[in-house]
């Protein structure tokens, strides 16, 4: 890399790492993804420099940037650029690349202070809006007025404020209110976008929650919104409203996903169940004779208004399949007391679960009873019984599989497939599930026993 940014310079360019690898260098932050952004030399002429040192593709011209495929490694190259507004929306831009800016101009279309910062070749930081300021004042900034141009700008904001625990500047939050009537031109595809990375890279998703609020943006979610007007019983949940809670409980899941090293898809279905936990309370609100608040039944109400809300952020249909069931069965452990939770319970929840497990469902339970501060973190005592009975089982990362299988009743019984073989099969599966048998020979004995496999 020095050599080729040496002969970018002898060529009379100005090369500068701008944007997120900056940022995250001021944070310690290990950021392989390098942009560079090189002033004073013409697109053609920064391509003709690129090509001696490696493949280069020059797909993204329009917008003055440039793919190098060196020593291994993979760099974006680009022209500063200026974005002119022409329509509605995160696409309604003109972009012209202009290698004569200053870094300054440059910077100006960037999102925020924190992202407009440049390095130079020698470790030079240039900072014409201040942005490492903001970032150790944690403070969210746009950097210029053309801010507004962009209603996607707002969640990545919503992000960025999870990823690295800030809020948003006042004028700022303004700024993304006066928004909100274009997020409708965003494409669903880019809002998914910006929630996985709430969800997988935020250390604090609760916060990425709270720009939503401070900027207006929340009313766009209305299953959000409505937790947010929802109270809760104060004896059993200190905290406040059902988001509020909702907010906790996301971040205890960051720091239950960081003990246990959860990470990726499984990450991201843990802290989205989380978010979607208690979606069904506002629907489930009442005053018992006491007059303290109930949400009798929300986990299973909630499960349609989570899979609505998922849908409209553009959740995949796989993840959906694994947050559903957490949602559904976050509650289960506290209608029992531990002497009654048994191997046949824990393999039907097992089986219950679908594409989710009991491990994740322990996880969503720790970190709904960790998300009512000052109350104690921590696992409900429950909740470890059903873990470590279904250790016992090996169903703790897996549903239980049906032992008789098809090829057992043709070889035992001597008949050949059939309509009939669904009936039996699960019959078979839920005697299984009840204890009686734990293998094949002890299967087909059971149904020869009770008469199940007649008329086949």
């Amino acid at each position: 890399m020095k050599k080729l940014l040496e002969a970018i310079q002898q060529a009379g360019g100005t090369p500068l790492k701008v944007g997120g690898c900056v940022r995250d260098n001021l944070l310690g932050i290990d950021n392989k993804d390098v942009d560079i952004e090189v002033y004073g030399l013409p697109y053609d002429q920064l391509v003709r420099v690129l090509e001696k040192f490696g493949r280069v593709a020059t797909v993204g011209r329009s917008f003055g940037v440039i793919k190098l495929w060196h020593e291994g490694e993979e760099y974006d190259f680009s022209l500063p650029r200026r974005d002119s507004k022409t329509g509605r929306g995160h696409k309604g831009f003109v972009v012209e690349h202009d290698h004569s800016l200053s870094p300054r101009e440059a910077a100006m279309r960037r999102d925020y202070t924190i992202n407009s910062m440049a390095e130079s070749t020698d470790g030079e930081l240039i900072d014409p809006f201040n942005g490492a300021d903001d970032l150790r004042a944690k403070i969210l900034r746009a950097t210029s007025p053309q801010f507004v141009e962009d209603p996607l700008r707002v969640l990545r904001g919503m992000q960025f404020a999870a990823r690295f625990e800030m809020r948003v500047e006042a004028q700022t939050a303004e700024m993304c209110r006066t928004l909100a009537g274009e997020f409708d031109t965003l494409a669903i595809e880019r809002i998914w976008t910006e929630f996985v990375k709430l969800c997988c890279k935020g250390q604090q998703p609760g916060l990425g929650i709270q720009f939503l609020i401070d900027t207006g943006w929340l009313e766009l979610f209305p299953q959000l919104q409505d937790m947010h007007n929802s109270p809760q019983d104060p004896e059993w949940h200190p905290e406040g409203c059902v988001l509020t809670h909702t907010m906790h409980c996301m971040n205890a899941a960051v720091e239950v996903a960081d003990r246990e090293g959860i990470e990726g898809e499984d990450r991201l279905v843990l802290v989205l169940a989380l978010l979607c936990h208690d979606i069904g309370k506002p629907v489930t609100l009442a005053k018992n004779e006491a007059g303290r608040y109930t949400n009798f039944g929300h986990a299973e109400k909630g499960v349609p208004i989570a899979e609505d809300f998922l849908k409209s952020i553009g959740a995949t249909t796989r993840v959906i399949e694994r947050v559903l069931p957490l949602v559904k069965y976050h509650m289960v452990h506290l209608s029992l007391e531990i002497d009654n939770i048994s191997h046949r319970f824990v393999r039907r929840l097992a089986r219950n679960l679908g594409s989710a497990t009991i491990s994740e469902l322990a996880m969503v339970m720790e970190a709904d009873k960790s998300g009512r501060p000052p109350l104690a973190k921590g696992a409900h005592p429950t909740s470890v019984e059903i873990v470590k009975l279904a250790e016992e089982l090996a169903l703790q990362h897996e549903p239980p599989m049906p032992i008789v299988q098809g090829r057992d009743l043709i070889r035992h019984f001597g008949v050949k497939g059939g309509p009939s073989f669904r009936k039996v099969l699960d019959a078979a599966f839920e005697a299984q599930l009840n204890g009686e048998f734990d293998n094949v020979t002890d299967g087909i004995n059971y149904l020869r026993q009770h008469r199940l496999a007649e008329g086949l």
